[in-house]
């Protein structure tokens, strides 16, 4: 449906990037730092494995423009 062009895939998640068919990044809404920041948590989409990529979404701007320059 239309109005659920928001809904994640994953509960608990909020899709962030897809930067191709095997990697999909996610803000993890059920943990907040005291900063009110929500961890990038990096999905493996061949492998099924998700892992905290960044802990700040700065963190994670740093950490992805450094591994893809």
């Amino acid at each position: 449906m239309a109005e659920d062009w928001w809904v994640s895939r994953y509960p608990g998640r909020l899709e962030l990037f897809s930067p191709d068919s095997d990697e999909l990044y996610h803000f993890d809404t059920t943990a907040r730092d005291e900063q009110g920041e929500f961890p990038i948590l990096l999905h493996d989409l061949m492998n099924d494995i998700t892992e905290t990529y960044a802990t700040t979404f700065a963190e994670f701007l740093e950490r992805l423009i450094d591994e893809r320059s």
